[in-house]
C-alpha cells in the first residue's frame, strides 16, 4: 500500500483499530508477529499514515478476535471513496458523525470554529443543547438523550490537563436567537462568559454590521494537528463532511482571516457576552 498524508478517514480508522486492539489486550507486536507483518506497518496503520486493504483489515480483526459491530464499522472505514471530501451521513445506522468529529477534535492541538446561527457545541450547556436538538425534531426521545450525552462527552476534551487551543467566532445573531427561553439563554451566556476567561479559549463576536459574516451561513471547524495536515469539518441536516483537500482548506483559512478583520476584540466580545447574559436575566423578571 502507498504511503500518504493522513486524512480524517484514515485517522479515525487507525484510532478505532488501536482502541479495539487494546481492549482485547493485544500489543502491536502481537498483531504483527501473528500475521508476518513488520511492526512499523501496524504502527502506521494505527497512526492513519498508511492505507489499509479490506483483506488486511479482516486479518487484523481476526487476530484480535473480531466483534461483529466493530468489524462492520472498521471494514466500512477501509473504503476510500472520495477521501478529500469524506461524507458521514446522519441517517446511516453504521455511521456516527459525532463520534468521528470527537475523534478528530481529541487528536487536534488547535480548533477554530465559526458559528452562524447557534452557539458552539463545545460550549453549550446541557439544557441549551437538548432544546436545540428538540427544535430540529429529527430524533425520538432515546436518540435525543443519546445525542445530548454525546455532546456533553465531547466537551471533556476542554477539561484535559492540556486541552486544545480553541478560537470561536460567533455571529451576533446566535446571541439574539432565543433557544428555549430567557432562563436557558441566561445560563448559556453566563457559561460563555466564564469560558471566554479560560486561557486556552478565545471567543470573538462577529457583529451584525460585519462584512463576510452577514452573508456566511454555514458553520465550520478547522482542526490543526501536530503530525497531520489540517482538516475542515462542516455539517448539514443530513450529513457531516470532513474536507482534506488542500486548496479548499486554504480557502477556509482565508475566510477566517476575513472574519478576524470583522470581529470585536476579545475584551469587547466578553463585554458583549456579559451584556447579553444580563439582558436575558432581566427578561426573566
Amino acid at each position: 500500500m502507498v504511503e500518504k498524508d493522513s486524512t480524517a478517514r484514515t485517522r479515525e480508522l487507525g484510532h478505532r483499530m488501536k482502541a479495539f486492539r487494546q481492549r482485547r489486550h493485544f500489543s502491536g507486536a502481537d498483531v504483527s508477529r501473528r500475521n508476518g507483518w513488520l511492526q512499523s506497518k501496524v504502527t502506521r496503520w494505527e497512526q492513519g499514515l498508511r492505507e489499509l486493504s479490506v483483506v488486511d483489515a479482516a486479518l487484523y480483526l481476526a487476530t484480535c478476535g473480531e466483534a461483529e459491530p466493530e468489524r462492520d464499522l472498521l471494514l466500512e472505514l477501509t473504503q476510500p471513496g472520495g477521501d478529500l471530501y469524506w461524507v458521514r451521513p446522519y441517517f446511516d445506522e453504521l455511521v456516527d458523525p459525532m463520534k468521528s468529529l470527537a475523534i478528530q477534535e481529541n487528536l487536534a492541538h488547535t480548533l477554530v470554529r465559526y458559528e452562524s446561527l447557534t452557539l458552539p457545541g463545545l460550549l453549550q450547556t446541557e439544557q441549551y443543547a437538548r432544546t436545540a436538538f428538540e427544535l430540529i425534531g429529527n430524533r425520538d426521545q432515546a436518540q435525543l438523550d443519546q445525542v445530548v450525552t454525546a455532546r456533553m462527552e465531547r466537551q471533556r476534551l476542554l477539561q484535559r490537563d492540556r486541552p486544545p487551543r480553541c478560537r470561536f467566532y460567533v455571529h451576533e445573531r446566535a446571541l439574539r436567537s432565543v433557544v428555549g427561553g430567557p432562563r436557558i439563554m441566561h445560563e448559556q451566556l453566563l457559561h460563555l462568559v466564564l469560558s471566554a476567561n479560560l486561557p486556552y479559549c478565545s471567543i470573538r463576536i462577529v457583529p451584525e454590521s460585519g462584512g463576510v459574516g452577514t452573508v456566511l451561513e454555514n458553520s465550520f471547524t478547522i482542526m490543526e494537528f501536530t503530525e497531520h495536515p489540517a482538516v475542515v469539518y462542516t455539517d448539514s441536516y443530513a450529513a457531516g463532511v470532513f474536507i482534506d483537500d488542500r486548496v479548499a482548506v486554504e480557502a477556509y483559512y482565508s475566510l477566517v482571516a476575513r472574519l478576524e478583520s470583522d470581529t470585536l476584540t476579545e475584551e469587547r466580545s466578553r463585554q458583549t457576552l456579559a451584556e447579553w447574559a444580563d439582558r436575558y436575566d432581566r427578561m426573566e423578571e
